[in-house]
């Protein structure tokens, strides 16, 4: 049975998931699949459409991520300007507040790592997560999340090309982005590295301002 803590970063709290020996989920608290557990504060608005949304005034869905020739910077990050940017938050990265009291000390070591690492991630400091993932799904999800895991910090996939990364032929494009869409572990299986064939956003679980600001954080020019 996992364990439960909420996470405070820059976009956002985080639910994170964890047993004694791995991280088993990690969902912005406002995603309209992130459990729902007794005590967990009631969010106003829950991102109820994966790829609805605006980033600086703009449909956000039409933007397009392009490589930049520098990777972009936390003061970067927080002089984002969206509903869900970091500017609407103080720069307080390392809040971790358990939900079950007798968390497991194993487990405990679990959400530390993975908050020690994420607050590496968001300072620009760390590109490869070494907290192990354990996301429960079919074999089929599985493949298309042990695929993504094979995207590298600063690159980007189409769903056709990450279903061929997965082994797949032609013809899974909509159970490729599915998968994706279900992905339970978010940040740290990248899912925010999928673009659309021609480069657009196209959507995302968390919110498209958070894909948008997760790319630029990685690197990118979304616009």
């Amino acid at each position: 049975m996992p364990c439960y803590a909420v996470l405070s970063s820059p976009l956002g709290d985080i639910l994170l998931l964890a047993d004694a020996h791995s991280l088993t989920g990690l969902y912005f608290t406002d995603q309209r699949d992130c459990p729902h557990l007794p005590g967990l504060a009631v969010v106003s608005a829950v991102v109820s459409q994966p790829s609805a949304g605006t980033v600086r005034g703009r449909t956000a869905r039409t933007l397009k991520a392009v490589r930049a020739g520098a990777t972009a910077t936390t003061d970067d990050l927080f002089a984002a300007d969206t509903p869900t940017s970091p500017a609407a938050r103080p720069p307080q990265l390392t809040g971790l507040r358990l939900v079950q009291p007798d968390t497991p000390a194993d487990t405990l070591a679990v959400f530390q790592q993975a908050r020690q690492e994420l607050d590496e991630y968001w300072r620009g400091e760390r590109q490869v997560f070494d907290v192990p993932p354990a996301p429960q799904g079919t074999l089929f999800q599985k493949r298309i999340w042990q695929a993504l895991l094979e995207v590298s910090y600063g690159a980007t996939l189409s769903y056709g090309e990450l279903g061929e990364h997965a082994g797949l032929g032609a013809g899974h494009g909509r159970a490729v982005g599915t998968a994706v869409g279900s992905n339970p572990i978010s940040i740290i299986i990248p899912c925010h590295r999928i673009l659309a064939r021609n480069g657009t956003l196209n959507g995302y679980g968390g919110g498209l301002e958070r894909k948008a600001a997760l790319l630029e954080l990685e690197g990118f020019v979304v616009g």
